[in-house]
């Protein structure tokens, strides 16, 4: 039997997964919705509001649709799982409440808390003036969070004075957040190496896909405002046998095992963002879904068919999947438009020699051409025996793409290649 699938979103982490989903000889029509250039390339794009779950819903039964997989939060929080569950549809993602571990830090914070889950000190504030007395008593540095959803922007590394009023000015005199600043976290600022840990789960059930390190900041040496992401790689030299074991068994299950008590299993990706200090993992953040540009590596080194392991996931049989990961390292470049994440340019041609291996996020074909239509546009993938080769593969084919106003960090993967070559020179 071949199945129908439905992959919801726009940017890179969605084309990757039609990607995919294209190589799997059980599925038979992909569409993606509102999907992008490089998605119409391999699916059906499909112009729906992935925001209404009744309109989806209504697109599903009419297309015979199998699976959905939902791509970015905002669904999600809109409760689409919920309402597809209501009607028996198949959906894969995490129900509105079970979601709460991503849109809403202060639920994630709580759950940790009441799991026994290392994380960093936390406080809630409601204001201005609650934040400012947290301020004055424990002082700098700290890291400011809004509690609600921000694509990935409503975090702030407060290390000096400076860093503490440019935070202040965005989340309350520009309110640039709007309701997801009605609750403000301010956190304990950990120091340590950073690395992502991604898993499918289904209930109390979860398989680990891969470790990733993410590249948050828009200039080199992570300098500059928070983005979407500039670049990633996988998996990152930090992870080890021991590391994955004790977050198997110190995050995901017994977070898993709590929100299965309280009467909302969670089935879906979810995306712990690590901290190590001392070689022991806090947990910085939860996501609910995979990221971005995170899956645009995780899953060129997945060797096991992501339909059966999200479908199994759905039938409550994921127990019955086995892993495999390809051994080799992925890292992919983020090519971004000039200006983000601020106002950036649209609409330029885009032009492509034929590189290895690319994600399309940012881009919209008009005529048989290519043109940009967002901030993240392009994510090119080099793959190695190794992290140096895989980012000499990644750069080499950067160089194959161009359209005006083309930015990209010069720097993704660095910081790993360090960490790998000092640890082989204290062995």
């Amino acid at each position: 039997m071949k199945y129908n699938v439905l992959v919801l979103g726009s940017g890179g982490r969605e084309h990757a997964f039609v990607w995919s989903l294209n190589k799997d000889l059980n599925v038979d029509k992909i569409y993606c919705a509102p999907g992008n250039g490089g998605t119409e390339d391999i699916a059906i794009n499909v112009k729906l509001d992935i925001n209404n779950p009744i309109d989806v819903l209504k697109f599903v039964t009419e297309n015979k649709i199998d699976l959905t997989i939902v791509g970015p939060e905002a669904p999600l929080e809109n409760g689409i799982v919920d309402h597809f569950n209501k009607n028996n549809q198949r959906i894969f993602g995490p129900t509105k409440y079970a979601a709460q571990l991503e849109t809403s830090k202060l639920f994630a914070r709580d759950v940790l808390k009441k799991c026994n889950v290392n994380q960093p000190k936390y406080y809630v504030c409601k204001d201005k003036d609650d934040v400012l007395k947290i301020k004055n008593d424990i002082g700098l540095p700290f890291v400011i969070k809004v509690d609600g959803l921000a694509g990935g922007k409503g975090v702030y590394v407060c290390i000096n004075e400076n860093d503490y009023i440019d935070a202040i000015e965005n989340i309350f005199e520009k309110n640039k957040f709007g309701s997801s600043a009605d609750t403000i976290l301010i956190e304990e600022c950990l120091f340590g190496e950073e690395l992502s840990v991604f898993a499918v789960c289904n209930g109390k059930s979860f398989k680990i896909l891969n470790t990733a390190q993410d590249h948050k900041r828009i200039f080199e040496n992570d300098k500059g405002p928070n983005t979407g992401g500039m670049g990633a790689y996988s998996p990152t030299p930090l992870s080890t046998e021991n590391l994955i074991d004790s977050v198997k068994n110190n995050i995901y299950k017994p977070v898993l095992e709590y929100m299965e008590s309280v009467g909302h299993p969670f089935t879906g990706f979810l995306y712990a963002g690590l901290m190590l200090v001392n070689n022991q993992p806090y947990v910085i953040e939860f996501n609910a879904r995979m990221g971005d540009p995170e899956t645009q590596v995780v899953l060129p080194l997945l060797k096991t068919s992501l339909f059966d392991l999200l479908y199994s996931a759905t039938q409550n049989r994921l127990n019955q999947i086995d892993i495999e990961i390809i051994s080799k390292t992925a890292l992919t470049i983020v090519l971004a438009s000039e200006g983000y994440p601020g106002n950036y340019k649209k609409g330029q041609k885009i032009d492509i020699k034929d590189p290895e291996l690319l994600f399309h996020a940012g881009t919209i074909n008009k005529d048989g051409e290519l043109y940009v239509n967002g901030g993240r546009v392009i994510n090119v993938v080099g793959i190695g025996s190794n992290l140096k080769e895989a980012k000499l593969n990644a750069y080499n084919d950067l160089e194959k793409i161009d359209f005006d106003g083309k930015s990209f960090r010069k720097d993704i993967g660095d910081k790993g290649i360090a960490y790998a070559q000092s640890n082989l020179e204290v062995e």
